[in-house]
């Protein structure tokens, strides 16, 4: 799932078919929307749900209490240098700049970022004006406030005495973005928020145990450039590039939401790394920043019961990630992202700075080898059989599908498909095929323009069976053309400890009438199977909590996490199932292993309409 703002996308999952123009198929977009439009909304949830955070010392925010010993590093010897920095996110304005990276001049393998400096330079991106901060000297940290009506929202301290971070939310790191420029997620929804936080603990980041450190150097906070990445970017679904030469902003990450723009692409990994050997130390840092990631935004781990990522790997994939050998490393990722954890949301982008074939995919680069988990090569098989059977059914390329053909009846049954959830941008939504990029404007053109004209029509079938996910406020506004209640969307951040609940009313009509035309006139039914994925997924899950339709087919694919897309030191990039889990009913179950039809419905007899009309004909 990929995560917008105000809700969270169970974002896409890249998964290679094989099916050509059907690309945009391919991609199993669950989206979990980037968390910030929810927050941005309604940040005042957070704050009524913890202790007062003024403490600085953090006794009410879990943190042990701090031998006070004022320090900072105004002795070390760093060197520094500006790069040139540009950015390729279309959703954000941002302006060219420079930007200085810091070195130790003891070991010049981790570069480090002036927060504040980059912060400015980001600015189009980062809403300087949302945030307040101060130096600590005396407990050597310097903090950053955000505010809601006057009132302290939530809180990051940055403490280089024992260099850990203390986030009383991670939500601040989302309260601090601008708007997107592009994409309205919020459109045509009216949302309440509601959460209920575990512990009022927040989150803390101890560098120390990752062997990175904070610098306090002349007034400047330096923070090791990929944890400032993975905070600060990664999180808003956006990743920050360092490759030695220059700094570069792309949307998602390299490859990692469709293709990177060539000119992106190309100031990014094309550069004097390539067909380079990274020395040990280089593997070390890379591996260490790795360890960090997955050990605090893995989204399941707790549900596979994983310790550590340390512990997890085996010794074998240990050892190859820190070779200095790029055929080792590889490898390493290929095992680790594609085939341990062997999960849809999880997977590999792109390749490192130091391939040589810089503009080829890394599928192609190790073409050859093995690259798929067990669990990816039995939802391509099946999603291969059903795409099949689709267009042999309707004699058409679904590459070729007009508006109608979205849709189609058999005795008293209209049965409706949607390949997946998306929002469309405002250029998108200006042409007059906008139903092409927007799951809203096909649903009402549906509705309106075709059933309109069937008066025999009392069943409808929403076909969800290669539906890979998508947008999470685009599934909700789906499920407005179903009924008129609030719809419920329950998630649980495992990094927070927060349990959140959505309640959307929506308009379905654009006419400003929020939960008032829906079509509850018919019997709704809804198709799914293993290839029902992320967000098709948890809609399916939202679907049986609040009864709204018959689910029948097969056991949905799961999927329940939020997209992170994490660029690492060496520039290799993966997307990870993120903190952010979308979970069924007031205990938060989980819905990774997927949702149990009501009625089984054998493959071979999904696209048999004559057959499931007179089923639901039966029981109806």
């Amino acid at each position: 799932m990929k995560k917008t703002r105000k809700f969270k996308i169970l974002t896409s999952v890249l998964v290679p078919l094989g099916l050509g123009a059907i690309a945009p198929i391919s991609l199993v977009a669950a989206s979990c929307q980037n968390e910030k439009n929810k927050n941005d909304t309604n940040r005042e949830k957070d704050k009524n749900n913890k202790k007062d955070v003024r403490n600085q010392n953090g006794e009410e925010g879990g943190i042990s209490n701090i031998t006070i010993d004022p320090k900072n590093d105004d002795d070390l010897a760093v060197r520094s240098q500006k790069y040139g920095f540009k950015n390729f996110n279309n959703e954000y304005t941002i302006a060219d700049n420079e930007l200085t990276a810091y070195f130790k001049a003891d070991n010049e393998v981790v570069p480090y970022v002036d927060v504040d400096e980059a912060l400015n330079v980001l600015s189009g991106f980062i809403d300087t004006s949302a945030f307040k901060s101060y130096v600590d000297p005396t407990n050597n940290q310097k903090v950053y406030q955000t505010y809601f009506k006057n009132q302290l929202s939530n809180q990051v301290i940055f403490n280089w005495g024992k260099d850990f971070i203390h986030a009383t939310s991670t939500s601040f790191f989302y309260e601090i973005l601008k708007p997107e420029e592009q994409t309205n997620s919020a459109q045509f929804l009216k949302t309440n928020y509601s959460n209920r936080f575990e512990d009022n603990k927040g989150v803390l980041f101890d560098l120390k145990k990752y062997g990175m450190d904070i610098i306090y150097k002349e007034g400047k906070l330096l923070l090791p450039f990929p944890i400032f990445n993975t905070l600060f970017m990664s999180q808003a679904f956006t990743n920050l590039y360092f490759n030695g030469e220059n700094f570069t902003n792309v949307s998602a990450g390299v490859n990692a939401f469709g293709e990177t723009p060539i000119t992106a692409l190309e100031r990014i990994r094309k550069n004097k790394k390539n067909n380079q050997t990274p020395t040990k130390e280089e593997r070390e840092a890379t591996y260490k920043h790795f360890l960090f990631v997955m050990d605090h935004f893995y989204g399941l781990k707790q549900h596979k019961k994983i310790k550590s990522f340390d512990s997890y790997i085996s010794d074998d994939d240990k050892a190859k990630f820190l070779s200095t050998n790029k055929d080792d490393f590889n490898q390493a990722y290929v095992n680790i992202f594609q085939k341990q954890l062997n999960e849809l949301h999880t997977r590999m982008n792109s390749l490192s700075y130091y391939e040589e074939r810089w503009v080829a995919p890394w599928t192609e680069i190790l073409a050859g080898k093995d690259l798929s988990g067990d669990y990816s090569k039995k939802f391509n098989a099946n999603r291969k059989k059903l795409v099949e059977n689709f267009e042999k059914a309707f004699d058409k390329k679904i590459k070729d599908f007009n508006a109608d053909d979205y849709i189609k009846y058999e005795g008293n049954t209209a049965f409706v498909t949607l390949l997946r959830f998306e929002d469309g941008t405002k250029e998108e939504l200006a042409k007059p095929d906008r139903w092409k990029y927007d799951t809203y404007f096909l649903m009402r053109y549906l509705m309106e323009e075709q059933l309109s004209k069937k008066p025999e029509i009392k069943n409808i079938v929403l076909n969800l069976a290669i539906n890979g996910g998508g947008s999470v406020s685009s599934m909700v506004r789906t499920l407005g053309f179903m009924t008129n209640k609030e719809v419920l969307n329950r998630e649980y951040d495992v990094l927070n400890r927060r349990a959140d609940l959505s309640k959307s009313l929506v308009d379905t009509k654009g006419n400003n009438e929020y939960g008032k035309n829906a079509y509850e006139q018919y019997n709704w039914n809804i198709l799914v199977g293993i290839n029902t994925f992320s967000a098709a997924n948890q809609l399916t899950s939202i679907v049986k909590e609040m009864g709204i339709a018959k689910i029948i087919g097969q056991r949905t694919g799961g999927g329940m996490s939020a997209i992170m897309p994490i660029t690492l030191l060496d520039g290799t990039t993966v997307t990870i199932s993120s903190p952010n889990n979308a979970v069924f009913g007031e205990k938060n179950e989980s819905i990774e292993d997927g949702i149990v039809p009501d009625m089984e419905l054998p493959y071979e007899k999904f696209y048999d309409y004559k057959y499931i009309d007179s089923i639901l004909s039966k029981t109806n």
